[in-house]
């Protein structure tokens, strides 16, 4: 299982890299940031969804589990958001660092969320999607 989790991160990371790619060469194209921004992340998730099911789990490409990766997506993301909330309500203005006038605890908070986005994603494309 960690195999497939360490090709999970991998596929991840490279997911990001080229979203970000696309994202700033459409915006520096000219495109509105906000359309480049979801062109980025279209051309993101069909390619995490390429790739997780080819390399990291071996499987089909199939329509069926194309929906299913998307269903996952936004389980993913609002679990995301409910742990972001959370570490907020734990943690309210805990961490500041006054010579940078900064409250630390938005973007560990932003981190611990990625986290949770990334377990419950990995989770339910081995266990529903990718089966």
């Amino acid at each position: 299982m960690w195999v497939i989790f360490s090709k999970y991160i991998m596929v991840g990371a490279a997911n990001t890299l080229l979203t970000m790619l696309v994202i700033f060469a459409l915006m520096h194209s000219g495109v509105n940031m906000y359309v480049s921004n979801a062109l980025g992340y279209v051309v993101g998730i069909v390619f995490s969804f390429i790739l997780n099911s080819l390399f990291t789990f071996s499987a089909k490409l199939s329509f069926e589990k194309l929906i299913k990766f998307l269903i996952v997506c936004l389980i993913s993301y609002l679990i995301n958001l409910i742990a972001i909330k959370a570490f907020l309500l734990l943690f309210p203005n805990r961490i500041y660092l006054a010579q940078y006038n900064m409250h630390l605890e938005v973007y560990i908070a932003q981190l611990c969320g990625m986290g949770f986005y990334t377990v419950t994603g990995f989770v339910l494309n081995k266990l529903w999607v990718m089966k």
